[in-house]
Parts: structure tokens; C-alpha cells; sequence
């Protein structure tokens, strides 16, 4: 049957289907967060290990004229569940750098599908400016990462990774440092303090919802049906990631049209 001619007889059907609420279920299995200064050892914190809910730690001592603190909290609340992490770091001395940072990287696992959205707030002083910046390494373990942008894609059940690191430093301090994969950018003018907000949103995967308003309705079917109409995920014109392929076999098709309708006659995202 072509698939065209499908989608026209489909639209005609009711297809029952229910939410399924409550939060993605995620929890932290391994990795640790310590602090670390150069060029002379300083007081520190001992590692401090993830549990079931909270990774954390790692602030320097104050012989050194800097402190720097982080720490990845999982937080489950009624729509999502999110995996944030907060930091600061400050160095007032002239030389060297403070900093708070992966020493094993944070593996969180997955027990289901989730869609993802990462919000990220963090910023450094560089001289007198305020700069932007990604103080985070994210990548999949087991699972398998599907992105639609930048920011955003779905992840299959699995382990992912987080790395980062907070510092804050003088000149040319950042280059063989343990944060210099996210600070070589201000090696020639170092960064004076450093404040990190980094956010991972999981939401229960709600097929449909493209435009990220929480709703399956009218504004998504148009997107849909463009996609549909391409088929192939390779083919041209077909957005970054392929969204409207739910069952990821490579095409936006028939299977992913019933998908389609389930999620809008519930219309509400889980």
C-alpha cells in the first residue's frame, strides 16, 4: 500500500492510547568529583563517590587564594527528571589555577527510553567579560545517543558519562591541566571565577511533539507529514536527526504514522 494513500485512510481512525506518567527512571552507578591546584599541593577534599542520588565534592583549601566546588544531582520531579550540575571556582592568585573536576567520570544509567534537552547557563569572567562557555563532556556508555540539535535527541535504555570540570586560573595555566579539554580557549587570558549551570532534562519519550510545547496537536502534524512524505532519513530536506523516525529503522513511514496518532489523540505529553 502506498504510503501516502495509508496516511489518508489513518487519519480517518481513532486509535486509543493512554499516558504513562511519572519521571524517567535514572540513577548514578560510578564516578567521582575532586578538587585540584597547581603549581603547589593544596588541602582538598577526598573524592567523594556517587551514590544512588548525589555525586559531589571536591573544594579546594584557602593556602592557595582559590576555591572551586561541584556537584551532579539527579532530581525527579512530576513531568521529568533532571540531571543538573552546579558549580563555582574563584583564583585571586597570580599564577596557577583552582578548579573542581571529574576525577573518574559520572555514569548515570537509564532503565528506559527518555528524550533529552540540555540547558546550559554557565559562565566565566575572562578579564573584565562575562563568557559563556560548555564546562561538560557528554557521551553514551552502552546506551545510544540520537540527537535532533544541538540540545536536544533521545537516548535509548543504557550508561552515559558526564565529565567536567570548574576552574578558574591565571595565564597560560590551562593547557596540560585536568581541565584543560574545556579551558584551553581562555589559556592566554585565564578566567577569573567561573559559575557553572548545566541541566540534562529526560522526559518519557512523547512521539509527535516537535515544536517541545508539551502538546501533540495541529503545529506537530504539519512537520510530521512533511517528513512522512520524504520517507527516507537520508533523503534531502529531512530535519537533523530524523525526530519523526520513533522506531529509528531509517524511515518515517507507516509504523511511525500509528505512533504519530497514538500521541495525538492523547494529546498531553506524558
Amino acid at each position: 500500500m502506498d504510503h501516502r494513500r495509508f496516511l489518508g485512510t489513518a487519519c480517518l481512525l481513532s486509535i486509543a492510547a493512554s499516558a504513562s506518567a511519572g519521571p524517567v527512571t535514572a540513577s548514578f552507578s560510578s564516578g567521582t568529583v575532586t578538587g585540584a591546584g597547581f603549581p603547589e599541593p593544596i588541602a582538598q577534599q577526598s573524592p567523594v563517590s556517587t551514590t544512588s542520588k548525589r555525586s559531589g565534592g571536591g573544594a579546594t583549601g584557602g593556602g592557595f587564594a582559590g576555591s572551586a566546588f561541584a556537584s551532579v544531582q539527579i532530581t525527579p520531579t512530576d513531568v521529568d527528571t533532571q540531571i543538573q550540575l552546579l558549580g563555582t571556582a574563584a583564583h585571586a592568585n597570580d599564577f596557577g589555577y583552582t578548579a573542581a573536576y571529574t576525577n573518574n567520570e559520572v555514569v548515570f544509567t537509564l532503565t528506559q527510553a527518555a528524550t533529552f534537552k540540555i540547558t546550559n547557563q554557565s559562565t566565566t569572567v575572562v578579564g573584565s567579560t562575562t563568557t559563556p562557555f560548555v564546562p561538560v563532556t557528554f557521551a553514551n556508555g552502552t546506551g545510544t545517543i540520537t540527537s535532533f540539535s544541538a540540545s536536544t535527541g533521545e537516548l535509548t535504555p543504557g550508561t552515559y558519562k558526564l565529565r567536567f570540570g570548574v576552574a578558574a586560573g591565571r595565564d597560560n595555566t590551562f593547557s596540560f591541566s585536568v581541565v584543560s579539554t574545556w579551558y584551553n580557549q581562555f589559556t592566554a587570558t585565564g578566567c577569573n571565577s567561573t559559575s557553572v549551570n548545566w541541566k540534562l532534562t529526560l522526559r518519557t519519550p512523547c512521539h509527535g511533539d516537535f515544536n517541545g510545547d508539551g502538546f501533540v496537536d495541529d503545529a506537530d502534524f504539519s512537520p510530521f507529514v512533511t517528513a512522512y512524505d520524504i520517507l527516507s532519513c537520508s533523503g534531502g530536506g529531512m530535519p537533523q536527526g530524523c525526530p519523526a523516525d520513533f522506531n529509528n529503522d531509517g524511515f518515517v513511514d507507516d509504523a511511525d504514522f500509528l505512533l504519530f496518532v497514538a500521541s495525538y489523540n492523547v494529546l498531553i505529553c506524558p
